[in-house]
């Protein structure tokens, strides 16, 4: 009887603790599916900026934590995690860094809770023992996006409801931080697309230099959140031996253009800085990698230069685009203009995303930063015109018909220079004008055969800039003497033949010209300096198309003289159109000397191609002259023809 009596108290208890495992088992579930809601709920209603801050108040509530960590980003990159925390005041802010850092060292790979009941914490002014942690890795559509990390100041067991819970919830989780993600990379789009929009409109806007500098630097630092950066320019001692020599050898002095700090203290200091080139490791190592940038995620320091005198930061984020110039000859590698320096006080995993937005900003100030250059050397070649014509004024003012002789040219002279300075404002612009418009249409969902027409656009409006600047830097080069010499052996036929087909293409279908081509002999040489000869030959050909009447034929002969000199290639170009007045012809090669009526026809040019031609012709020992002639007695067509003359001289045989 007394063993019955036991066995039914057994059953009787087996049967409570059953019920009460029940029960806790459906209170458990219904508290889950309960906190399931009332996450999804500020999932759905709460703003993608607060989210991760509610979130992590809310969990710190139901676990009964002192802090709750949410990290969004990839747990593997320490330096680019984003942290939003909660906590009751237990800890500080580098206590917490530090803490996530050892928490997530080795759990990078686990999507499973992990717990540690007590942990060793030693910050600077802090050492904690009895910390407690729950913390669980966050994975969306089978890739890790962040974690959830729970926190105690004093030693605890989590308890295996606990554990279960945060298990639960963690796909909840992840979805909250994919969301907030998602947000993020939308609004950064946004941000880079206007932030390069504002840059190209004050570049088409704005010709001051030191504006657009201000603007980039400030829109860069806002947008990418950094702590400082910096416009380095480079004047090189010998430019030329910049191109030719190695980096090591280079010798520059570097001087910051212009500064952008979101520290007010440094956003006061103003002062032009200059140091050398070999003062700074980080601008050579940044020299060395050009065109390419500079890329250091952790363990910079900057500045690098006169540490004595400047307040230096360790362990920083830097990264450095250069500013690139465009290259004379292809053997030569293009010049740096100097660098567009980003600094992160912080170690900072740089994106790729963001390397490509500042690398293409680079690209726009290069271009920026060129046509400054160019402008202020066209602008020095004014003033030091326009100052000369004053002195002629003063002088030729105390004589009488010689005196009005001089203000009649000092007329001219003044229209060629207003001339000059509308053709090339419009040679400058309308390009820029073309891209920025092809740009724009390249952003738009347009049709591939439309995006290859907007970037053929691209590549002829940046060819014609590329080509106006080519020629003003290669006349700068010729009038200094600075031009090299490389002579070759060059086959005439086949050069013409080159030139021909470029020449049918540009002006058969636009004016109907036809091209006749007369040599002598078709094998005739020369040995000469091949680029030079080759610019001079292509420059008058499309002369002679762009002055030519429609319908007409440009004339090519050339053949061999002997004179006392010795043997001589000749070669004549001619067309036939509106031609050249006497009273021009003797300028005809002048600088920035355009003929009559041609601004008014709208003809395109700056007045500088006949003369780099003179110069070129010069270069390579020849000699150049032009006639023009009416056709027959008071008609208005004229026969212009451009006489090449040149030393036919054979290559010396080794």
């Amino acid at each position: 009887m007394g063993n019955y009596c036991n066995f039914a108290a057994l059953n009787n208890l087996s049967s409570s603790i059953e019920q009460k495992y029940l029960a806790d088992k459906m209170q458990h579930l219904a508290e889950s599916i309960e906190i399931e809601q009332k996450i999804l709920r500020l999932i759905s209603s709460s703003h993608s900026l607060t989210l991760m801050k509610q979130l992590a108040r809310v969990l710190s509530e139901l676990f009964n934590a002192d802090g709750c960590g949410i990290i969004s980003g990839n747990i593997e990159q320490v330096n680019n995690l984003d942290i939003n925390w909660w906590q009751n005041g237990h800890f500080s802010p580098v206590e917490l860094d530090v803490l996530v850092q050892q928490l997530l060292q080795d759990n990078s790979a686990t999507i499973e809770p992990r717990l540690n009941n007590n942990i060793s914490l030693e910050t600077p002014g802090h050492f904690f023992s009895q910390i407690s942690s729950l913390h669980i890795i966050t994975s969306f559509q089978g890739k890790t996006n962040g974690a959830v990390v729970l926190l105690k100041s004093q030693s605890y067991k989590w308890t295996n409801s606990e554990i279960q819970l945060l298990a639960k919830i963690s796909d909840l989780m992840a979805i909250a931080i994919s969301q907030v993600q998602l947000q993020q990379t939308a609004r950064t789009k946004t941000q880079y697309h206007n932030l390069l929009s504002r840059i190209t409109q004050a570049i088409g806007q704005s010709s001051e230099i030191e504006v657009l500098f201000q603007l980039a630097l400030s829109e860069i630092g806002q947008v990418l959140q950094i702590n400082r950066s910096k416009i380095l320019t480079l004047k090189y001692q010998n430019p030329l031996f910049a191109q030719q020599n190695s980096q090591n050898s280079i010798k520059a002095t570097v001087k910051i253009a212009d500064r952008w700090s979101n520290s007010a203290s440094e956003a006061d200091e103003v002062e032009t800085v200059t140091f050398q080139l070999t003062d700074s490791p980080w601008c050579q190592k940044a020299l060395e990698k050009a065109p390419n940038p500079l890329i250091v995620n952790e363990g910079a320091s900057f500045p690098d230069f006169f540490p004595e005198n400047n307040r230096s930061l360790s362990n920083c984020a830097l990264l450095m685009v250069p500013l690139m110039g465009t290259a004379m000859r292809e053997s030569q590698s293009a010049l740096v203009l100097g660098f567009l320096v980003i600094e992160s006080d912080r170690p900072r995993d740089w994106t790729e995303d963001e390397i490509d937005l500042v690398s293409w900003i680079g690209v726009q100030l290069s271009v920026a930063l060129i046509h400054h250059q160019t402008l202020n050397q066209v602008q020095s070649l004014v003033e030091e015109r326009t100052a000369q014509l004053k002195w002629s004024l003063e002088v030729q003012a105390k004589l009488s018909e010689t005196m009005r002789r001089q203000i009649e040219q000092l007329r001219q002279l003044n229209e060629l220079k207003d001339d000059f300075l509308s053709s090339m404002s419009h040679e400058l612009k309308t390009p820029l004008t073309s891209m920025k418009m092809a740009i724009e249409m390249l952003r738009k969902q347009i049709p591939d055969s439309m995006r290859e027409k907007y970037l053929d656009i691209l590549e002829q409006e940046w060819n014609r800039e590329y080509n106006l600047i080519k020629d003003l830097l290669t006349l700068q080069q010729l009038e200094s003497g600075e031009l090299s010499f490389t002579p070759q052996q060059l086959n005439l036929s086949q050069i013409i033949q080159e030139l021909e087909t470029t020449f049918i293409e540009k002006w058969h279908s636009s004016k109907g010209l036809n091209l006749n081509i007369q040599l002598s002999d078709s094998n005739l040489t020369l040995y000469s300096d091949g680029d030079s000869f080759k610019h001079v030959l292509n420059e008058l050909i499309l002369n002679a198309g762009k002055y030519s009447d429609p319908d007409t034929t440009v004339e090519i002969t050339a053949q061999d003289n002997i004179t006392f000199k010795g043997k001589e290639l000749e070669i004549s170009i001619t067309n036939y159109g509106a031609g050249i007045t006497p009273e021009e012809l003797p300028y005809i090669f002048d600088k920035f000397r355009r003929g009559q009526g041609v601004t008014n026809r709208a003809v395109p040019g700056t007045g500088l191609g006949l003369t780099l031609v003179k110069h070129l012709v010069e270069h390579i020992n020849g000699e150049i002259v032009a006639t023009s002639e009416p056709v027959e007695m008071g008609s208005e067509v004229f026969k212009t023809t451009f006489t090449l003359k040149l030393p036919s001289v054979s290559k010396p045989l080794k």
